[in-house]
């Protein structure tokens, strides 16, 4: 599987190719708090912890059972940082419909599928030391609690008593959407891709600052100089400095369905540019790509 990890400086246009013993035949995906999420598929059931990425420390989370008919890769929040013995994993699988989620010592994720009565589950982020998550079917923005054994979706809403809604994305039989909660420089994002259905290559992109504390919400037709990074197994945004070689007011994203491709999406102009940055070859699953910012 993964023996060789390859390094991409978006940076410096290079790529690098290692061996990582601590990341062989794992995901590896960026989480908050300084922490990443690694998960072994060489192992049955799957070996699932975190890794502090700077004092190496390293906490073990319950094993994860593994369907062979499929390739679940995972998103990972979590609510504290995982030594604070209050912290909760919640862990969003890609291509399924069950969440993961325990608290830090615990011997056993529980399961909870993303359908909540009427609604569904579609994306979340830590903002500012609280879980929040976006219900795509009521365009609702929510706050997640961890009760024992029972995720909570707490209501949010405004002055008037109603519930906190952000613009539902296009409906229209033309497009599909992904979507994603983004922290960006202290403020919460809320980003719409919307794709092609039959070739799964996004169209354009909304964005959506919202205004946690007076429940409303702004369309950005710009973020300045900042940059948005968007994966399968998570996202980030940075400040782009002046000699960084990132391109400001843009998204970075990639497609799971393919190989090695980065793309460039243009806020201002909604154009886009294909980067290929590294081949990936002798792997018998697909490359994973996670931003991880070093």
């Amino acid at each position: 599987m993964y023996e060789i990890h390859t390094f991409y400086s978006i940076s410096k246009n290079e790529y690098i190719k290692r061996k990582v013993f601590e990341f062989r035949d794992k995901q590896v995906a960026a989480t908050s708090y300084g922490w990443l999420l690694l998960i072994d598929y060489s192992k049955d059931p799957l070996e699932c912890f975190l890794v502090n990425t700077t004092s190496k420390e390293r906490i073990e989370l319950p094993s994860i059972e593994f369907d062979t008919d499929s390739c679940i890769y995972y998103k990972c929040v979590l609510s504290k940082p995982p030594t604070d013995p209050n912290c909760y994993v919640l862990l969003i699988p890609c291509w399924t419909d069950d969440l993961l989620f325990c608290r830090v010592g615990e011997k056993k994720f529980i399961k909870r599928s993303k359908q909540f009565g009427d609604d569904y589950f579609a994306a979340s982020t830590n903002f500012k030391g609280k879980v929040y998550a976006w219900m795509s079917y009521s365009g609702n923005l929510v706050e997640v609690d961890f009760v024992g054994q029972n995720l909570l979706l707490n209501q949010m809403v405004n002055n008037k008593g109603q519930a906190y809604q952000i613009p539902v994305r296009s409906t229209s039989y033309r497009f599909d959407n992904q979507d994603y909660l983004v922290e960006s420089c202290d403020e919460l994002l809320l980003v719409h891709m919307i794709v092609y259905p039959h070739s799964g290559q996004p169209a354009y992109f909304k964005i959506f600052k919202i205004k946690v504390c007076e429940r409303e919400s702004e369309e950005l037709r710009s973020i300045g100089d900042r940059t948005i990074f968007l994966s399968s197994l998570g996202c980030m945004s940075t400040l782009c400095a002046g000699n960084s070689g990132v391109k400001k007011n843009s998204i970075y994203y990639t497609m799971i369905h393919e190989n090695r491709n980065v793309y460039v999406y243009d806020i201002k102009d909604r154009s886009k540019i294909l980067i290929k940055p590294c081949d990936t070859k002798g792997t018998d699953m697909p490359p994973l790509r996670s931003w991880i910012m070093l």
